[in-house]
């Protein structure tokens, strides 16, 4: 019986090398690095591929799927425990804007504690001087995600801050939906 597996997955599988410049490409073209490390494919094939070589090194949480109006994405995360052993293997990235947030979820990983009401404080300090995003406010506060929204919605609560409008300005078109936050 014939072997239906590619031959450069059946070769990613058998050399961690292999696998790990692939799926660093992967990161480069078809990877989101944003709030978190996402790998998305219109192709259930290349999503599944992928998602194989990225699993069989442990980086991979699993494969889903999202439903778009006019087709479907395959997708995986990285997982957050292991960001930081994976930068290790292949970074930097040659983007300068996905490595900056790829090093800032690396550096993360380690964990870090402020004393309580600090990041918040960063939060609308920073806010006061200019509006921005999340995903601005997570790397120049150094915090996570998860704690920036849950800042901003308690900060939202309280009347400090509001929404400004949306990321019209951002390079990237999957950006330009993200709410742009300003103090009030």
């Amino acid at each position: 019986m014939e072997n239906k597996q590619p031959k450069l997955l059946t070769l990613a599988l058998k050399d961690r090398r292999i696998a790990l410049a692939i799926l660093g490409q992967a990161l480069i073209d078809e990877g989101s690095i944003g709030e978190r490390i996402t790998i998305s494919y219109v192709s259930r094939e290349e999503g599944e591929y992928l998602w194989k070589i990225a699993n069989a090194l442990g980086y991979a949480n699993p494969l889903r799927t999202k439903d778009h109006r006019t087709h479907i994405h395959w997708w995986f995360s990285i997982k957050a425990s292991k960001i930081e052993e994976l930068y290790n293997e292949i970074g930097p990235l040659p983007n300068s804007f996905k490595d900056r947030i790829f090093r800032h979820h690396a550096n993360r990983s380690t964990g870090h504690l402020r004393p309580r009401g600090e990041t918040r404080k960063l939060i609308l300090e920073t806010l006061k001087e200019k509006p921005k995003t999340k995903l601005q406010l997570m790397l120049e506060v150094n915090a996570n995600e998860s704690t920036v929204r849950k800042h901003l919605n308690k900060l939202k609560q309280q009347g400090l801050i509001r929404i400004h409008g949306r990321n019209q300005d951002a390079l990237h078109k999957s950006r330009r939906t993200a709410y742009v936050w300003t103090a009030t």
